[in-house]
C-alpha cells in the first residue's frame, strides 16, 4: 500500500473527503507516511476529527522522531495544541521526516495541494502541487522589482530637485 493510499483511507474515515481543510491535509499527509503510524492513526480518525490525545497515548512506544512528527501533526491540525517539538528538533529529524514537516507547513498554509492520482499499474499515487506557493514567490519578486524601481525614481527625482 502506497503513501497515497493510506492518505485516501485517512481522509476516508473523516466521510467529508470533499471539503476537509488544509489542516487535516497535513496531518493526513504526516500520519499516512508510515505503515505502522498510518495503521494506529487509523483508529483515531472520525467523522468529528482526529482524536490526537487517544492517538499519542497510543504511539508512547513508538520511536522518538515518530512521536514528533505526531506532535507536529497534532500542532499543524488544531493551531492551539502545544507542541513540543522545537525548530532545534525538527532540524534533526533527518530524512524523509525532516522534509516531510516541511512539506507539511506549505500544505497546511494552504501553498501547496496534495495531488491524488492513479499510476499507470492502478496504484495510488501522491504528488504535491506547489504552483500556488510559485505564484506567491512571482508576485513577491515582482512587488521587490516594482519597490526598487520606485526607490530609484524617487532618489532621481529629489536629486533633480535638488539641483534646482
Amino acid at each position: 500500500m502506497t503513501q497515497a493510499d493510506r492518505y485516501m483511507k485517512l481522509a476516508a474515515l473523516t466521510k467529508r473527503t470533499d471539503t476537509i481543510d488544509s489542516s487535516y491535509h497535513a496531518a493526513f499527509y504526516l500520519l499516512s507516511h508510515d505503515p505502522e503510524l498510518w495503521e494506529t492513526a487509523s483508529r483515531y480518525v472520525t467523522v468529528d476529527g482526529i482524536s490526537f490525545t487517544g492517538l499519542k497515548r497510543a504511539t508512547r512506544d513508538f520511536d522518538e522522531r515518530t512521536r514528533q512528527v505526531v506532535d507536529i501533526a497534532h500542532s499543524l491540525f488544531s493551531w492551539n495544541s502545544k507542541c513540543n517539538a522545537t525548530p532545534f528538533d525538527i532540524s534533526r529529524l533527518g530524512y524523509p521526516y525532516m522534509e516531510l514537516v516541511c512539506n507539511a507547513f506549505y500544505i497546511a498554509a494552504g501553498e501547496v495541494q496534495v495531488v491524488l492520482s492513479q499510476r499507470q499499474d492502478g496504484k495510488a499515487k501522491m504528488t504535491l502541487d506547489d504552483s500556488h506557493y510559485q505564484n506567491t514567490k512571482r508576485i513577491c519578486s515582482q512587488l521587490e522589482q516594482l519597490s526598487r524601481t520606485m526607490a530609484a525614481d524617487i532618489t532621481l527625482d529629489e536629486a533633480t530637485d535638488s539641483e534646482r
